[in-house]
């Protein structure tokens, strides 16, 4: 049971780090947190690049073991292999700089957009919360329109830091609440 708690617990870890990605380029003179991408840090200076790219690699490691213990719980196959392998567009995104096409791993965090909407589907006998429950399907359409808005130019050039910041933190704060909800299942 107690590894069980553990193996919930360290997915807090994802918004955390979430923040500190988010946050890491006020840090760097020069760095414009509204219009550059977060990715654009890996560029920067060795010490920022490398914050930047652990806590890419610790965010992706984080997310597998959460879709391992998930699993545990519930033998929910499509969530375990959606956040599986969005755990490892992030380890790739940590490994891989903005230049290297296996930095998204040829788009594959697509799959991003589905995970809050499959999780609830395959764990709603086990979930306790509606709330939680409406909140992931909302994520799921938030994800759809940003992934409209960012392919298709609605987002302005000049502001494609800040709205991306914004997703991802919409994006990595899901898997903390999940976690939580993971925590208070149904026996």
């Amino acid at each position: 049971m107690r590894k069980d708690l553990l193996l919930s617990k360290q997915a807090y870890i994802i918004p955390v780090l979430a923040i500190v990605n988010i946050s890491l380029g006020l840090f760097v003179s020069g760095y414009d947190v509204v219009s550059q991408r977060i990715s654009e840090l890996a560029l920067e200076t060795p010490f920022i690049a490398y914050t930047h790219r652990i806590a890419d690699i610790m965010i992706g490691i984080s997310m597998c073991i959460f879709a391992l213990q998930a699993f545990r719980v519930v033998k929910g196959y499509f969530s375990f292999l959606t956040i599986f392998a969005f755990g490892l567009t992030w380890i790739f995104a940590g490994v891989f700089i903005l230049t290297s096409p296996l930095h998204d791993v040829y788009g594959l965090t697509t799959v991003l957009i589905i995970i809050p909407l499959i999780f609830v589907i395959e764990y709603r006998d086990v979930l306790t919360s509606n709330y939680f429950q409406t909140y992931s399907i909302i994520t799921s359409l938030i994800h759809i329109v940003f992934f409209w808005f960012f392919n298709y130019g609605f987002f302005p050039k000049d502001s494609v830091g800040i709205t991306q910041r914004v997703w991802v933190f919409i994006t990595l704060i899901w898997f903390g609440i999940a976690a939580k909800n993971m925590l208070v299942t149904k026996k």
